[in-house]
């Protein structure tokens, strides 16, 4: 049976794909919403939209936390992003 490899990748290449700069580049998303629409399954203009897999008592914390912040899940994880130094 064949095994698979983690490829090896430059951290250099990491930096300038997490910088937007790499060559690969986003699937376009078909809606784009105006600044500060809140229509479901459309992407804000200006920001990105992003898939993570995280377990499900997680993603559940994450909601009940936004509800009870009368925000959303994508501010919460900005607020905490934007609080690392």
């Amino acid at each position: 049976m064949a095994t698979l490899a983690k490829p090896k990748v430059p951290a250099a290449t990491i930096q300038a794909f997490a910088e937007g700069s790499g060559r690969a580049t986003p699937k376009p998303v078909k809606k784009i919403a105006k600044t500060g629409q809140t229509t479901a399954g459309m992407v804000p203009d200006g920001d990105i939209r992003l898939t993570v897999n995280v377990r499900a008592d997680i993603h559940q914390r994450l909601k009940i936390r936004a509800v009870q912040e009368r925000t959303t899940v994508g501010d919460l994880i900005e607020a905490w992003v934007e609080g690392w130094k």
